[in-house]
């Protein structure tokens, strides 16, 4: 049995598993690269939840007449939105609505979000991310003048 000799130009020409090989050293990447979209998205939604739930929460307080009635008035319209992300805001503790008035005529909402128990948070060693607390202040006058 005699064995031939391939060319040497069918060896340099052959491709086959290249495509295999290229997925291979861009796959990591791409992953990651999804993944963090994933996660970053997921944080925004809740800072976008936290600023949204006090800026409601602070358009509520002015229809207050006392201070009690706009910090009630502040608090359920703030946990109302808050509500509505439902677990989008990552499943961490119950985010924290304060409302105090600042001076003469002004009247302050804070809401605080910790999401240190996040289940996203546990992956801030392959994504790097912001502070796992998450704060909005909205301040507005009292009553609608």
């Amino acid at each position: 049995m005699r064995m031939t000799a391939r060319p040497l130009r069918h060896l340099l020409k052959c491709d086959r598993g290249i495509a295999a090989l290229e997925f291979v050293f861009l796959a990591p990447a791409l992953l990651l690269l999804a993944f963090g979209i994933i996660v970053y998205s997921i944080y925004f939604t809740a800072v976008m939840g936290v600023r949204q739930a006090a800026g409601e929460g602070a358009r509520a307080a002015q229809a207050g007449l006392s201070g009690t009635e706009r910090a009630a008035l502040a608090q359920a319209r703030a946990h109302e939105v808050l509500d509505t992300y439902g677990t989008l805001l990552g499943g961490g503790a119950a985010p924290v609505v304060t409302t105090a008035p600042v001076g003469t005529g002004v009247f302050e909402v804070r809401v605080s979000y910790d999401m240190s128990a996040s289940p996203i948070m546990r992956y801030g060693s392959f994504v790097p991310l912001p502070s796992p607390s998450v704060e909005a202040t909205v301040t507005v006058t009292n009553g609608s003048y």
